[in-house]
């Protein structure tokens, strides 16, 4: 089978506002890269152009006056939601698609049409919440499609991994009283980045209790801090937890050379979580995963990076970079003792 690569040319028509970080350059940098390496030309890579997404499937996770409100302003050509998140002409459209991208992506996997997907999308969507857009967020594209699998599909148990640099607020809040949807968050620590959010203490509520989890990683935790908390938590929690479908928030925000954030992962570090990822997939979701594209504001690393995730995707050899960063003992003894904190207070763990 193939692995589907999602992405319409819409996605680089929504635009913030001239030298935004979020901008339809990340999308271009990591298509670059990737036609450089010659996958577009792979017989295992389908590149989907995806549909809109039903307006009836986006309503289950935010509100219907939310949206008209994003339409209406996309039509009269902008509007501003907070200092840093606004709509022009498309954006509205972008949205739909970036969302209806995720739906098609996981149709298609659980059809057995494709082995995995790589929504290569914009805008991003894991800070968006009910009835609000913010962090450069309108539409919740992950939550969507775990909210598809469930309701379309009769999925039983979906396992979503965020390693953006950010917690995805949005999607916790989604699943936040849900044991059908279980959350796990890799991301620095809300103390000193935005949005403030995602601490170890965010544990469920209801039936969800135990079904989120929050590492909310010291500046500067690197490739080390990360393999051990894959391995330590993530892992144990998927051969408890037992999923029926992957998805992954991808942030390569979480790069040393980010300009909006303080971690210390290279592309080794990301190439790392990702096999992990994949074979968390084949072990109990026989291969289902998709991801998504979240933050990432550094284009040589968005180049890299997507890049590599594709080829993990695919199958094939991932290529090597040669990008260095040292992580600090104190980093890496923080890091030990919130994995410790967090296996002790999580119920499934």
């Amino acid at each position: 089978m193939v692995t589907d690569l999602v992405y319409h040319d819409i996605f680089v028509e929504h635009v913030m506002s001239p030298g935004h970080p979020e901008s339809p350059e990340r999308l271009r940098s990591a298509l670059n890269s990737i036609r450089s390496a010659g996958l577009l030309d792979s017989q295992k890579v389908n590149l989907l152009t995806p549909n809109r997404a039903p307006l009836s499937e986006v309503y289950l996770l935010h509100g219907k006056e939310y949206l008209e409100g994003i339409k209406e302003k996309s039509e009269k050509g902008g509007g501003i939601y907070t200092m840093d998140t606004s709509v022009n002409s498309y954006t509205y459209d972008a949205a739909l698609y970036a969302a209806g991208g995720g739906i098609d992506a996981v149709d298609r996997v659980m059809h057995g049409d494709a082995e995995n997907a790589f929504v290569l999308c914009r805008p991003p969507g894991h800070h968006a919440e009910y009835e609000k857009a913010f962090g450069f967020c309108f539409i919740n594209n992950v939550a969507i499609a775990a909210k598809h699998l469930l309701e379309k599909h009769a999925v039983e148990r979906v396992l979503i991994v965020d390693y953006d640099a950010h917690h995805g607020n949005g999607t916790q809040r989604s699943f936040y009283s849900s044991k059908d949807v279980f959350y796990v968050g890799l991301h620095q620590d809300g103390r000193t980045l935005f949005p403030g959010s995602g601490f170890p203490n965010e544990i469920g509520m209801g039936e969800g209790v135990g079904y989120t989890i929050n590492l909310a990683m010291y500046p500067g935790a690197g490739d080390y801090s990360y393999n051990r908390a894959f391995s330590q938590v993530v892992e144990p929690i998927a051969e408890s937890y037992n999923p029926d479908f992957i998805l992954v928030s991808v942030g390569y925000d979480g790069h040393f050379m980010d300009p909006l954030t303080n971690l210390g992962l290279t592309t080794a570090g990301f190439a790392m979580m990702n096999t992990k990822l994949k074979q968390i997939a084949n072990s109990y979701a026989d291969g289902r995963i998709v991801c998504f594209l979240e933050g990432g504001y550094n284009l040589e690393v968005m180049g890299m990076c997507s890049l590599n995730l594709l080829q993990e995707l695919m199958g094939i050899d991932v290529t090597s970079f040669d990008d260095k960063y040292n992580e600090s003992n104190i980093v890496s003894d923080y890091t030990e003792k919130l994995i410790e904190k967090i296996i002790t207070d999580s119920p499934l763990l």
